[in-house]
């Protein structure tokens, strides 16, 4: 039986798209897979420690950068030239200047990338590329894949708004795989062909989400009672994940329940935009009079043991989320999950069934449903559990790993 190996590209070791590769590089069936991981950075080493610890090889192209103190926000006017060249000389002088600016853009950041690329496929004699994020940052190991003649998968997990000289890589593409239909359907608008693509979901290990306890250890950490209710949000800081939202429930459910408290699990990423973020949810929290009541943990490693002591799991995002992990880590544990109805979410939730949809931006609805939830402890057992059993059903690691395997094998029969 010949063992084949697959190259891993990923941008980021953080976030869901790296622990969704863990899933998956630790799942394969190593009879047939030899899984090597290459970060282009590793901004925290917990993934890539679970990585080497599961017997895979990591490989990171540059060493992460120290976070600089946060730093204060300007707002910058900047010049739309594209829009400026559309109305004046036609919308082939801005499609030129778009396409001229991204090859500007990739050779000044990314075109270095290639070359080490190149010699991690050659030393480890890589017989498939996966290139663990979409065409905007996928590029320098969609280009060492061509030029080594590998394979190469590219798998899309963002809504990325393609420019010309994006769109141009996708003819050097062997297979796309979609984490979501909202995913899929972006890219087919922007004319990549549907035919070269497929859906496979997100998916959990289902052994690391117990379901039950009382969470008796997490809630004593931040110095409360077995008796406070826990709703929380989990996942990077960034501007479009709602968190005000979510606070904004959050002060309108204690108005009911005085002895409701949440957790924000994550931090953000470093940029002066997410760093400023962070510090306007905390001016918000006094605001709304929540101190004693909320809790920033920063990252964490424990999250699901977190997720064990939540009564309600949400996910408050404002913009469309191209997935959402943390809907199914909650629905693991056998949770109630509150989200907000964009982008790929009501592919994994059946409203009032398997968790609860709300509208984005909508704090009211949001308060409301966790009012519902903490009021009615029998429906929120019952959603938990129809929860834990679709995801068993749709969004097992097994599933996910049997389902991308199929189309390494696919591609791999036709280049040999």
């Amino acid at each position: 039986m010949v063992q084949c190996k697959i190259l891993y590209v990923a941008k980021t070791a953080r976030g869901g798209a790296a622990f969704s590769l863990y899933h998956l590089a630790s799942g394969l069936d190593r009879r047939l897979y030899e899984p090597v991981v290459l970060f282009y950075t590793q901004e925290h080493p917990h993934i890539g420690e679970k990585l080497t610890k599961a017997g895979i090889k990591v490989l990171t192209l540059e060493k992460h950068r120290p976070q600089s103190p946060p730093a204060v926000v300007t707002p910058v006017r900047r010049r739309d030239i594209g829009g400026w060249l559309e109305v004046r000389l036609g919308g082939w002088a801005a499609q030129t200047y778009a396409f001229l600016k991204a090859v500007y853009l990739f050779v000044r950041r990314e075109v270095f990338k290639v070359r080490p690329i190149i010699r991690a496929i050659r030393r480890n004699k890589i017989d498939l590329v996966h290139v663990n994020t979409g065409l905007r940052h996928g590029k320098p190991g969609i280009i060492a894949a061509r030029l080594t003649q590998r394979p190469c998968i590219c798998h899309v997990r963002m809504f990325d708004r393609l420019n010309p000289f994006d769109k141009l890589f996708s003819r050097f593409v062997d297979r796309f795989i979609y984490i979501s239909e909202a995913v899929a359907k972006n890219y087919a608008s922007q004319g990549v062909p549907a035919a070269k693509g497929e859906v496979i979901h997100n998916a959990v290990e289902l052994s690391e989400f117990a379901v039950g306890g009382d969470g008796a250890s997490v809630r004593s950490e931040f110095g409360w009672t077995v008796q406070e209710r826990l709703v929380g949000v989990i996942g990077r800081l960034d501007w479009w994940k709602g968190h005000e939202y979510f606070l904004e429930a959050l002060a309108q459910a204690a108005e009911q329940l005085p002895y409701l408290r949440g957790l924000i699990v994550g931090e953000p990423e470093n940029s002066p935009m997410n760093r400023a973020y962070l510090q306007r949810l905390k001016h918000l929290v006094e605001s709304l009079e929540l101190e004693d009541k909320v809790v920033f943990t920063g990252f964490r490693t424990d999250v699901p043991r977190l997720i064990a002591a939540l009564d309600v799991v949400v996910l408050s995002s404002s913009a469309p989320e191209p997935f959402g992990r943390v809907v199914i880590e909650g629905m693991a544990a056998g949770k109630p999950v509150i989200a907000t109805a964009a982008g790929g979410v009501p592919e994994i939730i059946e409203d009032g069934v398997s968790g609860i949809l709300v509208p984005p931006k909508d704090a009211r609805a949001m308060g409301k449903a966790i009012l519902r939830l903490l009021s009615d402890r029998e429906m929120a057992r019952r959603m938990g559990l129809a929860a834990r059993q679709r995801v068993e059903e749709r969004f097992s690691a097994r599933g996910y790993v049997a389902a991308t395997q199929k189309a390494y094998d696919a591609l791999l029969r036709i280049a040999h």
